[in-house]
């Protein structure tokens, strides 16, 4: 289990990495925005990730003392438990981090940008895949007991992202241009930016 702990460590670290470089590359479009309707857009995802940095910045520190203690992490301990349900919604994060950076692809043409995102697109995916299946192997093992697939993506709505590509194909760069996407109403464009930001209370 602690292999698994330290792989996940080293995918949030990379988590965090990303989302500055991707939190740097939505202010200037935010102050520059060219009416409150694309202000508010950008400003929604930019916020969503802010939160999530917060929260990694707090899962970071739990997975590190569990490593560095070498505690016995199948002793199904509230602190353990509570460190799972953690990674579980940090799963989500990714997912939602993976769908941000297909948005971005709607607005950033540029060669330098779309190399960016492709990457960090590439990167995540790959980290996604990897904390889904360490989450998967911990469901099986029959000394935890929490149950860390309580919570599953939607699949209510046929969309075409990179969060909800199951076959790791290619990644694409969306064709939609910019204005199109920001002729979504804010009920429609809250719709599809929906992200579990929400923690428990401790």
């Amino acid at each position: 289990m602690a292999q698994q702990l330290s792989q996940l460590y080293d995918v949030f670290s990379r988590t965090i990495d990303a989302i500055h470089t991707f939190m740097d590359m939505l202010s200037p479009v935010i102050s520059d925005a060219q009416d409150e309707h694309q202000r508010l857009y950008f400003h929604h995802i930019y916020e969503e990730e802010e939160h999530r940095l917060e929260r990694l910045k707090e899962l970071l520190p739990e997975l590190s003392g569990f490593l560095a203690s070498e505690q016995n992490v199948n002793s199904g301990s509230k602190r353990f438990s509570r460190l799972l349900q953690n990674i579980n919604l940090e799963k989500f994060g990714l997912h939602n981090f993976l769908e941000h950076l297909d948005l971005a692809m709607y607005h950033f043409k540029d060669p330098e940008h779309i190399q960016m995102l492709t990457s960090m697109l590439e990167q995540t995916k790959a980290d996604y895949t990897l904390v889904k299946d360490i989450l998967a192997y911990m469901n099986e093992d029959p000394s935890i007991s929490v149950s860390l697939e309580s919570n599953k993506e939607s699949h209510s709505h046929v969309v075409a992202t990179t969060a909800h590509d199951d076959t790791n194909k290619n990644n694409i760069a969306p064709t939609a241009s910019t204005d199109s996407m920001l002729s979504l109403s804010p009920m429609q464009m809250r719709k599809g930016l929906s992200v579990g930001s929400l923690k428990q209370n401790r």
